[in-house]
């Protein structure tokens, strides 16, 4: 995909986050526990986070919303005003995709007086529960270190 354009970007985008938003709403509205994909390896469980990374100031939902908001501004400046390469730039779209996927949702569910939850239910192996959002700013960010560390 020829990411050069600012439509490119925005379908990329839109997609990741409709997948992310779209698998969060199928587990939840079908309350998928525990089903085993790969026996011991992936499973299936719909769990919430109401912190950040791995459960990281859980319970305090405002202040992680404000804090990811912020990122999220610092994020979009730094990808307006950089001179990316294509794999960096995919880098960035992905971690842009995630923090929309997670925002929306915590904003939402802070909004609506759900506690600000996110919904997790990817378990693979010993990592704590995680969903497609996560995965993006996961990737997003191999992708930029990777790069970082070539470069030096």
């Amino acid at each position: 995909m020829n990411l050069k354009n600012l439509n490119s970007k925005i379908l990329f985008i839109t997609t990741l986050v409709i997948l992310d938003i779209g698998t969060k709403f199928y587990i939840r509205k079908f309350n998928v526990q525990e089903v085993e994909l790969i026996n011991g390896i992936l499973t299936i469980d719909l769990t919430y986070n109401t912190g950040i990374a791995f459960g990281f100031l859980s319970n305090h939902t405002e202040v992680t919303y404000i804090f990811s908001l912020f990122i999220f501004i610092w994020l979009i400046n730094q990808f307006r005003s950089s001179t990316n390469t294509n794999l960096e730039l995919y880098g960035l779209l992905l971690i842009i995709s995630g923090a929309i996927g997670n925002l929306s949702e915590r904003g939402w569910n802070l909004l609506t007086n759900n506690n600000g939850k996110v919904t997790d239910f990817i378990e693979f192996l010993f990592i704590p529960s995680f969903n497609f959002a996560d995965m993006y700013i996961s990737l997003g960010i191999v992708i930029i270190l990777f790069l970082e560390l070539k470069n030096k």
